[in-house]
């Protein structure tokens, strides 16, 4: 069975074979070629039916063309209420998800099958394995018990607390493993085994009627018969290749993670020195000491990215050992795993190995293995991503698995739509809340945003609650890509913020995640509607496997500027005592200053300032959330070493006013998109210049 690219026209066109690497096919979803959509077309000889199948279950019936001996997708048109319909999932072209090719012969029998995976069609093939890997490696991360010995100090980054998967215990089980299994190359076990093949008369051992026919009509020295012979492919052999297997993807798992994470720290790293050049000794303590820190997590990345590469070397050379050159069979506990010395002391070692990894239950990782063929992947992607960085503000990912595995892990579950929580913080102001894929009625109208992610107050009892919204559209390949983002923005943002609980004011922003990385980000323009929407409400910004910062810092501006704890710590979220600057008491009802936070335990520096050209003009006005002092003050402007949301500066540590386009620093030109959408025909423009209070 193989599967094409195919143009439906008037006529089928084959074109090119889709990519295929090793067990399974991949494709994307509004693939082009010559300017036509591409679908999926099966050539299999024999076939007297071809299904598609997701989670064991049919969703299609392919269609035969025997010009072009290819099955394939029929789409089907009719009109309905006066409009012209057509089916609407089309394979290959926009349905996304993992798939089940089967082909069935004329008696009903399976007697072929292929799986494909068809990623969203602004994601290379590449990154959609990075994305089932991290997705996977999450689940786990989760479900560690961060107080077992194993995760020691070369298991934990000082700058992130996420644990590592413990390499030097997992290294030391495969040079174990790789010693042994070659010493049953020199002494491999074999068996006994018939098999049908031809071979000379005179070592037939035993004559049947069929073998003296054929050589009477034949006379060609040679016979067909069964003979035995001693192979090494043996059953032990198999389960062998399995544990190999898992040991390599691990190894490529957390090399992938690793290297990523390393990215991320030598970007900061550029980030902080351009930040430290430009400011005062003062200013600079805390940056420098994160340096200090970033740089040791750095060396120590680098040094477990050699390890887990020479490891890699060396489980593909296992792999390719005659002996392994059989297919992989799950592991059980057989006669020679319990009594021979070599695969008695493999089988120990592998028992060693899963005490390294978490305890899930087989139910929990076939569940995962589910998500992983799920068209809502990347959703389920960036919903973790999302709990790994809370996880930094004191959230318990343990219980987040806990919930899934009571709610979700049911047969014929695919998905874990509709999920909520409210997770409390012991020693944090605020607690935190998710819903992911939850209905929401509001005035007989439903409302499902993606995300709503809630601050919960606990001084006022109050939430401050902020939509995220998942897009999967290429807006800048899109002929009318700049017409459909605003479109969207106002479906799925706009909307939310104008009509989802207006009465309680307790949405504060709205914002498009997207795969989109031209694009661009962040701040939408509110011109969407005559009613008033203040800056920063609306937003957009990519987020990919390749492209992952840009979450954390949007979870920053939800925590900070979005819900009003702008003296918590963007690392760790433990609230911190600011230092007041250049105040100043203008009148008996006006005062201006800034604030410089500082935590000791995370090395971070933050700057609550505002802009003295909207100061006491009532722009931007702190909501009731954030109001902890008497006077009218308008909203803190925000300033970080790294990962600042205003992006639109060249220089990452400055930062303007969203709602004057002022600056801080008046000798510092600078350039601002002004455009919320980096699409075609951006203008641009050169804008004035003035000083923060």
């Amino acid at each position: 069975m193989k599967l094409f690219n195919i143009i439906c026209g008037d006529k089928i066109t084959c074109l090119d074979e889709l990519h295929f690497a090793g067990k399974e096919y991949f494709s994307c979803e509004y693939n082009k070629k010559r300017a036509e959509m591409l679908e999926i077309g099966v050539k299999v000889n024999s076939a007297s039916e071809v299904v598609i199948k997701q989670f064991n279950k049919i969703v299609l019936s392919l269609v035969y063309d025997a010009d072009m001996d290819i099955w394939y997708q029929k789409k089907v048109k009719w009109i309905e209420k006066g409009f012209n319909r057509r089916t609407d999932g089309i394979f290959g072209f926009n349905v996304g998800g993992s798939f089940e090719v089967e082909a069935i012969d004329e008696t009903g029998n399976l007697f072929d099958s292929v799986q494909v995976n068809i990623t969203p069609g602004t994601m290379s093939i590449e990154e959609y394995k990075s994305m089932q890997q991290e997705v996977r490696r999450l689940f786990e991360v989760f479900s560690y018990d961060l107080t077992e010995n194993k995760f020691d100090e070369n298991n934990l980054l000082s700058r992130v607390q996420i644990p590592m998967f413990p390499l030097q215990s997992f290294n030391l089980i495969v040079q174990e493993v790789a010693a042994i299994v070659n010493e049953l190359v020199e002494r491999p076990e074999i068996e006994l085994k018939t098999v049908v093949k031809k071979v000379n008369v005179k070592d037939v051992r035993k004559w049947t009627p069929s073998i003296i026919i054929e050589n009477a009509l034949k006379q060609q020295g040679k016979v067909v018969a069964l003979v035995n012979e001693q192979v090494t492919d043996i059953r032990e052999n198999k389960m062998l290749r399995n544990i190999i297997e898992q040991f390599l993807e691990r190894t490529i798992s957390e090399l992938m993670v690793e290297k990523r994470q390393l990215k991320l720290f030598q970007e900061e790293i550029e980030e902080l020195k351009i930040m430290i050049s430009h400011e005062s000794s003062s200013v600079v303590e805390k940056p420098k000491q994160l340096l200090i820190v970033l740089n040791n997590d750095c060396l120590l990345l680098q040094q477990r990215i050699e390890q887990w590469g020479a490891l890699k070397v060396t489980l593909d050379g296992l792999l390719k050992l005659p002996m392994l050159q059989v297919e992989s069979e799950q592991i059980e506990e057989t006669h020679l795993f319990r009594m021979h010395t070599y695969y008695s002391e493999i089988y120990n070692l592998f028992i060693q190995y899963e005490k390294l990894t978490p305890d899930l239950t087989d139910t929990f990782r076939l569940f995962i293995q589910v998500l992983l063929k799920s068209p809502t992947l990347y959703e389920v992607w960036v919903l973790l991503k999302i709990i790994q960085q809370f996880s930094q503000w004191g959230v318990n990912p343990r219980e987040f698995v806990d919930d899934i595995e009571k709610k979700y892990v049911k047969p014929n579950t695919q998905s874990i739509s509709g999920y909520r929580k409210q997770f409390k913080l012991q020693d944090k102001p605020y607690d935190i809340g998710i819903y992911y894929d939850f209905t929401f009625n509001f005035l007989e109208k439903e409302y499902r945003p993606d995300f709503i992610i809630g601050f919960y107050h606990k001084n006022i009892k109050k939430w401050a609650f902020h939509t995220l919204d998942v897009k999967y559209k290429n807006y800048s390949a899109m002929k009318n890509g700049k017409r459909d983002f605003y479109k969207d923005l106002k479906k799925s943002a706009f909307r939310y913020l104008t009509e989802l609980f207006p009465s309680k004011d307790y949405l504060q922003s709205a914002s498009l995640v997207h795969l989109d990385a031209i694009g661009g980000h962040w701040n939408a323009k509110p011109n969407l509607s005559e009613k008033k929407i203040d800056q920063h409400k609306l937003a957009h910004f990519v987020f990919s496997p390749d492209n992952d910062k840009n979450l954390q810092t949007y979870l920053k501006r939800l925590l900070h500027e979005g819900s009003g704890y702008f003296n918590c710590c963007p690392n760790c979220g433990q609230e911190k005592q600011g230092e007041i600057l250049n105040y100043k008491e203008i009148t008996r009802y006006k005062r201006s200053w800034k604030t410089l936070y500082k935590c000791d335990d995370c090395n971070e520096l933050w700057v609550a300032n505002f802009c003295s050209d909207c100061s006491f003009k009532n722009r931007n006005p702190m909501t009731d959330y954030e109001k902890n002092i008497r006077f009218n003050y308008p909203r803190p402007l925000l300033k970080y070493p790294t990962q600042n949301y205003n992006v639109q500066v060249g220089d990452e540590w400055e930062v303007h006013c969203p709602t004057c386009n002022c600056l801080s620093y008046p000798e510092r030109p600078y350039t601002f998109i002004d455009d919320d959408y980096n699409g075609p025909n951006v203008q641009y423009h050169t804008i004035k210049k003035f000083r923060y209070s």
